[in-house]
């Protein structure tokens, strides 16, 4: 083999090893993002599962914002959810049949949850700076139109002795290299917790 030869035969060997390089990077950069819509995907399903079925268990459900959380926003609108809600199949009056479940999402895209346990008096931690919960996703920011991720509806005058209001919640979950957001959104109905006219649930309210 001449000179020339070996040259253009190394050259197509670089040729052809930077395109296998090439295909091999971009292979694992898919396989990176598949990954990581996946676990955004279950991560997703997870925890809107969760704050669903806190909901549907609720005696109270308040949405506020981080600046006034003892105030209902005029719209109904806010980025913090708070719910006073079923931990047990207990009597209603019992202050540890109840908890107290508080969401967040913060500007950074981070969405915060509080649990703990309802309290017979004082001020319950969920009534607290939101911004110091604990983080449980990442990534997360609202898909609703008024930019809120919660919305409180009022009750049915007919029945709101019975039931709170509902909540629609609007979230787009996105993660690490994900590609597409998963967005679920709904508006969730919460099932009646009180039986009896006048009947009051144990524990002073979570906000």
């Amino acid at each position: 083999m001449s000179l020339v030869e070996l040259i253009v035969a190394s050259a197509i060997s670089v040729l052809l090893l930077a395109i296998i390089g090439s295909l091999f990077v971009k292979t694992m950069q898919t396989q990176v993002s598949v990954t990581d819509t996946s676990h955004t995907s279950n991560s997703a399903k997870v925890a809107f599962d969760d704050l669903q079925a806190s909901v549907r268990l609720a005696v109270e459900t308040d949405v506020r914002t981080p600046a006034a959380m003892g105030v209902d926003p005029a719209t109904g609108r806010g980025d913090v959810l708070v719910l006073k809600t079923r931990a047990n199949q207990g009597a209603v009056a019992a202050v540890t049949t109840w908890r107290c479940v508080g969401w967040y999402l913060d500007p950074s895209k981070k969405l915060h949850k509080l649990v703990r346990p309802a309290q017979a008096s004082g001020t319950p931690p969920t009534a607290l700076s939101p911004s110091s919960w604990p983080v449980v996703a990442s990534g997360v920011t609202t898909k609703a139109s008024g930019g809120l991720p919660f919305l409180a509806l009022d009750p049915d005058p007919d029945t709101e002795a019975w039931y709170p209001g509902s909540i629609t919640v609007a979230l787009n979950f996105q993660e690490g290299t994900s590609k597409v957001p998963v967005g679920l959104s709904s508006t969730i109905v919460p099932r009646r917790q009180l039986q009896l006219d006048g009947e009051v649930s144990g524990g002073v309210a979570c906000v």
